[in-house]
């Protein structure tokens, strides 16, 4: 049922999540909001996995269906980013702060990479 890729994908979720946890128990502070980190990785996961059962059953010979469905998921994890970073802005909890976005957007760029590799590797 899981494959390597996913395997992957869930293998950097648990890394992130851990660094989040040291980071969050072990009172370091270096102005990161953990739990805003740790509910995006959630969501980027999620998203991630819907993406790659979308690009598995894309057909492979189709190129032009492959970067549309790369760009539709690409467009889709960056608007529910955005959208999370300002609901969780709005509700007054404080600050989200721009080290944790950027952290939050690199996170975002490992599993935008994952993905690619996933639907160049079909494509192959």
């Amino acid at each position: 049922m899981f494959s390597k890729k996913i395997l992957t994908i869930l293998l950097l979720f648990v890394i992130v999540n851990v660094i989040a946890f040291i980071g969050m128990f072990g009172n370091y502070e270096i102005g990161l909001n953990y739990y805003f980190v740790i509910v995006v990785n959630t969501m980027l996961l999620i998203m991630s996995l819907v993406n790659y059962y979308r690009i598995q059953k894309m057909d492979p010979t189709n190129a032009n269906a492959m970067v549309r469905s790369v760009m539709l998921g690409t467009l889709l994890k960056m608007a529910v980013f955005a959208v999370a970073a300002l609901i969780y802005a709005t509700q007054k909890k404080g600050p989200v702060g721009i080290p944790t976005l950027l952290v939050s957007m690199g996170i975002y760029l490992f599993y935008t990479w994952l993905e690619i590799q996933w639907a160049t590797k079909k494509q192959l």
